[in-house]
């Protein structure tokens, strides 16, 4: 039996790393990319789950890079059955006539560009293979906007739109492509909310709790594997009954 692998693209996150913990304890091999945080780390779930873990700097702002990072997965790895596009970045809230245009393009050619790069690089593979999943992450501010938050909701938008395309146009060859919505998650993107700001935003949810890395990962791992063979352009909301946090 050959083991299955997974891509996790923008593993040094909080949600990157639990998402390769998942994977890994179900018996995955993991190929995780990062581009300045360490996540060395991950190279314990090899004795901890009797698995291969590789890790690879990538500059998803890079095409070359992307080219170069799928290769050598895909040449490592026998088989791969799962992509997850988890890379992204934000700046501080601003309005949009405050944001710089260096800025407004970063944040575009990471969260949206190098998602679509990786998504098409990933296809080509599994169309191949006739068969493969892709997990695209977004966000609540894709679905319902962002006070402040005009750029990285587009991009977030964008996922949602490239997510909902690709699973019609690649449904054919029997690959799958879904997307995550997370809504605010304990990670060092809300690391500027201090306590009482955090217990606020905990009174207007639903389930009346914030978010954790793990909640989203165990999400992303079930959009990934055979429990969802027949779930595909959908974005699954991890918000805790929340549609927003302005």
């Amino acid at each position: 039996m050959i083991r299955k692998g997974v891509i996790i693209i923008g593993a040094s996150s909080l949600i990157g790393q639990k998402t390769a913990e998942i994977f890994a304890k179900n018996g995955y091999n993991i190929f995780a990319t990062c581009y300045k945080n360490k996540i060395d780390n991950l190279k314990e779930l090899e004795q901890k789950y009797n698995i291969k873990v590789i890790i690879s700097k990538l500059d998803i702002n890079r095409p070359t890079d992307i080219e170069k990072t799928f290769n050598e997965a895909f040449s490592k790895l026998p088989y791969i059955d799962s992509i997850i596009c988890n890379a992204g970045i934000n700046s501080s809230e601003k309005l949009l006539i405050d944001a710089k245009i260096e800025e407004i393009e970063k944040i575009i050619n990471t969260n949206l560009t190098g998602t679509i790069l990786c998504n098409r690089k990933a296809l080509k593979h599994f169309i191949q293979q006739k068969h493969g999943s892709i997990v695209n992450v977004s966000s609540i501010y894709g679905l319902y906007g962002g006070n402040c938050e005009t750029v990285y909701a587009a991009t977030k938008a964008g996922i949602i739109g490239l997510t909902k395309s690709l699973a019609q146009e690649c449904g054919q060859f029997k690959i799958r492509v879904n997307a995550v919505a997370p809504g605010f998650i304990e990670t060092k993107m809300t690391e500027c909310f201090n306590d009482e700001e955090k217990k606020m935003i905990a009174n207007s949810i639903p389930l009346q709790r914030l978010g954790t890395p793990e909640d989203v990962a165990k999400a992303i791992y079930f959009l990934s594997n055979n429990d969802s063979s027949y779930i595909t352009g959908e974005i699954l909301e991890i918000t805790g009954g929340a549609s927003t946090f302005n």
